[in-house]
């Protein structure tokens, strides 16, 4: 089975269901990129995805990454992902096939931009906590090692970063525009505002300005805006106005349409890259 996806494509290698995903160097580390694909996760169980997620390469190093969930897809923690990287210096379009082994452990096949399969690699191999502790035979027999459950618990956040956060949330009220900023430690946040729809918002969309001024380029620039629900994607211009509130506005009346938005809807868009975006969408409630 091979279906089009943003995170590249669901595959079945043998008995096990894989996905590949084509490394690009301005975009290794966004949610779109670190995203793990909707047929694979709709085969899968509530309890593996409440768990972390093991990368695994033919020398035998392996990696341990968080799971992570938006509003629209689960993917992996960036930090995770970006020492997964930096381990196998990563990010020069190389072609990465993830074949699930069960327990979401996955076996990582990693070719080379000229087509040849890395074998080996390029630095010296990276510490590994997950496998350091067996021996040699062990490894050999057990290519995968399965987390127990009690090391696969995330386990309570400390009263200290739950102090911090609540501080943060409480701080964020106080915008009238909800903005997450993604310099958090989490590292799992982006960029985002929520808008409810008005009439004249079916023609044009007014960017809030404090996102605006945080966020958004000082140009007027073409974004790419995705809606993972569909499946879809739309060019939407942005107009940047210097003293005016600035807009999506080209393209936006094409993308209300096929998104059949109404008044009273409430749209939330994620800033994933520097010119792209997701939109999720909230319908009003309708009062019979």
């Amino acid at each position: 089975m091979v279906r089009k996806r943003m995170f590249g494509q669901v595959m079945e290698k043998g008995d096990n269901p894989a996905f590949f995903k084509i490394l690009r160097k301005e975009d290794l580390s966004s949610e779109i990129m670190r995203g793990i694909p909707r047929n694979f996760i709709k085969s899968t169980s509530e309890e593996d995805l409440s768990a972390n997620i093991v990368l695994k390469v033919s020398w035998r190093s392996s990696w341990t990454i968080r799971i992570s969930r938006n509003l629209c897809f689960y993917y992996m923690e960036k930090k995770g992902w970006d020492k997964f990287l930096s381990d196998n210096d990563l990010g020069n379009n190389e072609y990465l096939t993830f074949t699930h082994k069960g327990h979401m452990c996955f076996s990582v096949d990693i070719y080379q931009i000229d087509g040849m399969e890395l074998l080996r690699p390029r630095k010296s191999a990276p510490t590994v906590a997950f496998s350091s502790v067996r021996n040699k035979r062990d490894q050999r027999e057990n290519m995968f090692e399965y987390p127990s459950s009690e090391s696969s618990y995330l386990g309570p956040k400390t009263a200290e970063s739950t102090g911090r956060r609540q501080t943060e949330k409480s701080k964020k009220k106080k915008m009238k525009v909800e903005i997450i900023c993604d310099d958090s430690e989490d590292d799992t946040l982006v960029p985002e505002f929520t808008i409810t729809i008005k009439k004249s918002y079916l023609i044009f969309l007014g960017i809030p300005k404090k996102f605006e001024k945080l966020h958004m380029p000082k140009e007027t620039t073409m974004f790419k805006i995705y809606d993972p629900e569909r499946e879809t994607s739309w060019d939407v211009m942005y107009k940047f106005t210097n003293n005016k509130q600035s807009r999506f506005c080209a393209g936006w009346i094409r993308l209300a349409k096929d998104l059949g938005l109404v008044i009273g809807d409430v749209c939330t868009f994620k800033l994933v890259k520097p010119t792209e975006m997701l939109v999720t969408v909230t319908r009003r409630e309708i009062n019979l």
